[in-house]
C-alpha cells in the first residue's frame, strides 16, 4: 500500500512539474468595430493556425478563445493521453471563483477516477468519506463534472481510466463552500449546419467553447477574421495575420457602417387657431437607412411619442408639415417630429403651443388686432362668428406689391380706379376710398367660393369677400338675437352700421339713421361713404361694399346699408360703379 501511494505521488508530482514547466495559456479576446468606429456584435470569429493547419470558430456570445502553449520537448497537450483514449478539456471558467466545470471525453468504457491536488501534491479532499476521489464507471462518450474547491490557489485535476491519465491546471481566485467533485451528466453533442457568409459552418449549440485543445506554440502564424450582420447584410472583417507570442485583444474592423437612428428636428408651430395648428419638421439625416415613415405626434402632457396622436407625413429626407386638426380651444399642446428607419424611431425636440380661445364678437381678432396696408394705413379688426373683418373701409392707393392704382376722374370697366368720397380728399381718413370692380379684383376671376381666394386689392394675408362670405356674415348676425332690431331677423343694419357719420333724419325705429348712437352692436362699424357712378352721391346716406362675385359680365354683387332702412341689401351693380371695400382675413 505504501509502495502504491508513493508511486501515485511521484506520478502526480510529475504531472505538476510538467504543467508548471511546459503548459501556459494564451488568451485571445475579440471585439468588433464598424466603419464609424462604433462597437458591434460579432456573430462569429474564425481563428486559424496557419503553422499547424487547424481552425476553430467561436460564436456569439463567445468573444474569447484560450490556447494551451507547450514549450518543452513534448508538444502533446497535457490534457490528452498518448493513447488518445482519454481527453480532458480545459475547465471553464478558468480562472474561476470556487466552482468550475470540466468536460471529459473517453473512448473506452471503464471506471474513471478524478483527483484534485494542490501544487504541493496534496490531494484536496472533497469529503472525508470519499477518500478525496469522485468515482464513476463511464461508458465511452463525453461527460461533464462540476468541481468545487474551498480555497483560492492553483490546482491540478488528474483523470485516470484503464491505465491512462490526463491532467489540467486550474486556478481558483476565491474559495467555494467546500471541496467536492460532482458528476453532472452526459453531454450530447449537437451540431447545426449554418449557411453563413457563403460557407457552411458547424455551430456548437451546447455551450461556449472558450478553450481549444489543438496544439499551439509561441511564434505560430495565426489568422483572425470576424463575421457580423450589418444592416441586414452578412459582412466579413478585415483579416489579421500575425505571429502570436502572447495573450492579446483584437479589434476586428469592418468596412461597412451600422445604420443609426435618423436625425429629425421639430419645426416651430404656426397657423394656430382654436382647433388647428400647422406642425412639421425636417429629417436632416437618415442614419444610413431609408426613412420609411415620418410625421408629428402630439399630446397635452409632454414629450409625445408614436403611441400618442400622430400625423403621418410621408417618408424620406427633407422638410415636411401638415395641419393638426380636432384640437380643443384654449388648450396647451406639445408636439414632436418623428422619423422611423429600420433601426427604430427618433424624435425631435418638443415644441409647445396653446390653441386660441373662442373669439368674442366685437373684439379684435385673436392674433391680428390690426392690419397695415402697403401705404402704411393701419386698420383695426373685428371678430364676428368665425370671420375676422377689417373694422374700417379700405383706403390704399396701391396693391400689396406696391403697384399704384390710378385716381379716377371718369368711370371705367377696363382701368382700375380709386376715388375720394364725394370727390373730397378730407373724407379719406373717415370714410376710406371708393374703387371700381376692376380695381378691387386686379384681373382675378369672379369667385363664388368661401373663402374667395381673391386677394385683389387687399393686403397680404387678406382677401376680397365673395358673395357667399357676405351671406355668412349677414346670416350669422341675423341668428344672434342681440343684433336684431325688434322681432324681424333681417333687421340687422343698425347692428352693423357705425355710430357716427350717418344722416340721422330717419323716423323709423329700426333704421340706421334713427338715433345712430344706438348702432354698431357688432362692432363692424359700416361707414356711409356713398358711391361714384359718373358723379358722387349718397355720402352720409349709404354704405355699399363690393364682393368678388359677378352676376354677369357687366354686373357684380354688393351689399348695401341705407340710412332709412333696417335691413342689409344684396344688389347686382354695374362694375364701373365705385364702392367701398372691406377685406377678410385669410
Amino acid at each position: 500500500m505504501k509502495f502504491k501511494m508513493k508511486k501515485f505521488y511521484l506520478f502526480s508530482m510529475g504531472l505538476v512539474l510538467s504543467i508548471s514547466m511546459f503548459a501556459q495559456t494564451v488568451t485571445l479576446t475579440f471585439t468588433g468595430r464598424d466603419a464609424n468606429n462604433n462597437w458591434m456584435q460579432l456573430d462569429s470569429v474564425t481563428v486559424t493556425n496557419l503553422t499547424r493547419g487547424w481552425q476553430e470558430t467561436i460564436y456569439w456570445p463567445d468573444t474569447v478563445l484560450e490556447m494551451q502553449v507547450t514549450t518543452g520537448i513534448d508538444d502533446t497537450p497535457v490534457g490528452t493521453c498518448h493513447g488518445a483514449s482519454l481527453r480532458v478539456e480545459q475547465n471553464t471558467p478558468n480562472p474561476f471563483s470556487g466552482t468550475t466545470n470540466v468536460t471529459l471525453t473517453t473512448v473506452d468504457d471503464g471506471a474513471v477516477t478524478l483527483s484534485v491536488m494542490d501544487m504541493n501534491g496534496r490531494t484536496v479532499a472533497a469529503t472525508q468519506t470519499v477518500e478525496t476521489h469522485g468515482r464513476a464507471s463511464l461508458q465511452n462518450g463525453t461527460h461533464q463534472f462540476r468541481i468545487t474547491v474551498a480555497n483560492a490557489g492553483t490546482f491540478i485535476l488528474v483523470v485516470r481510466q484503464n491505465g491512462h491519465a490526463a491532467a489540467i491546471k486550474m486556478v481558483s481566485n476565491g474559495g467555494g463552500a467546500d471541496n467536492r467533485i460532482e458528476y453532472t451528466g452526459t453531454v450530447t453533442a449537437t451540431q447545426t449546419v449554418v449557411e453563413t457568409y457563403g460557407r457552411a459552418a458547424l455551430q456548437n449549440t451546447q455551450s461556449p467553447k472558450l478553450a481549444t485543445t489543438k496544439p499551439f506554440n509561441f511564434g505560430d502564424l495565426m489568422e483572425y477574421v470576424g463575421y457580423a450582420t450589418i444592416n441586414g447584410n452578412a459582412e466579413e472583417s478585415q483579416r489579421i495575420t500575425q505571429q502570436q507570442g502572447a495573450s492579446q485583444t483584437f479589434t476586428l474592423q469592418f468596412e461597412a457602417a451600422q445604420a443609426q437612428l435618423a436625425t429629425v428636428t421639430t419645426a416651430y408651430v404656426t397657423g394656430i387657431t382654436m382647433t388647428q395648428a400647422l406642425a412639421g419638421g425636417t429629417v436632416i439625416s437618415d442614419g444610413g437607412a431609408a426613412v420609411i415613415d415620418r410625421g408629428v405626434c402630439w399630446n397635452t402632457t409632454g414629450n409625445p411619442t408614436i403611441a400618442d396622436n400622430c400625423l403621418h407625413i410621408g417618408s424620406g429626407m427633407g422638410n415636411f408639415s401638415d395641419t393638426l386638426t380636432g384640437l380643443v380651444q384654449n388648450t396647451a399642446y406639445y408636439v414632436r417630429a418623428y422619423a422611423i428607419n429600420t433601426i427604430g424611431v427618433s424624435y425631435g425636440a418638443a415644441e409647445s403651443f396653446t390653441t386660441l380661445d373662442a373669439p368674442q364678437d366685437g373684439n379684435s381678432c385673436a392674433g391680428t388686432p390690426t392690419v397695415t396696408d402697403v401705404d402704411g394705413n393701419v386698420y383695426n379688426t373685428v371678430q364676428l362668428g368665425n370671420q375676422c373683418w377689417m373694422r374700417e373701409n379700405l383706403k390704399t392707393t396701391k396693391y400689396a406689391d406696391n403697384t399704384p392704382i390710378v385716381q379716377g376722374s371718369t368711370t371705367s370697366t377696363t382701368v382700375a380706379h380709386w376715388y375720394y368720397p364725394n370727390n373730397d380728399s378730407s373724407n379719406k381718413q373717415t370714410y376710406g376710398l371708393l374703387y371700381n370692380w376692376k380695381a378691387v379684383m386686379r384681373n382675378a376671376s369672379s369667385s363664388v367660393l368661401n373663402p374667395s381666394g381673391v386677394q385683389g386689392i387687399c393686403p397680404t394675408g387678406w382677401h376680397v369677400p365673395s358673395d357667399a362670405e357676405w351671406t355668412q356674415l349677414t346670416d350669422y348676425v341675423s341668428s344672434q338675437s342681440q343684433y336684431v332690431c325688434g322681432t324681424t331677423s333681417t333687421y340687422i343694419a343698425k347692428s352693423l352700421a357705425s355710430t357716427t357719420g350717418w344722416a340721422s333724419t330717419s323716423t323709423y325705429t329700426c333704421a340706421v339713421g334713427n338715433t345712430p348712437s344706438s348702432n354698431n352692436a357688432t362692432g363692424f362699424g359700416a361707414l356711409p361713404a356713398g358711391y361714384y357712378y359718373g358723379s358722387y352721391n349718397h355720402l352720409v346716406y349709404a354704405a355699399d361694399f363690393w364682393s368678388s362675385t359677378e352676376n354677369n359680365s357687366a354686373n357684380a354683387y354688393n351689399r348695401n346699408l341705407y340710412y332709412n332702412n333696417a335691413y342689409v341689401g344684396r344688389n347686382s351693380s354695374l362694375k364701373y360703379l365705385a364702392f367701398s371695400v372691406r377685406c377678410l382675413r385669410d
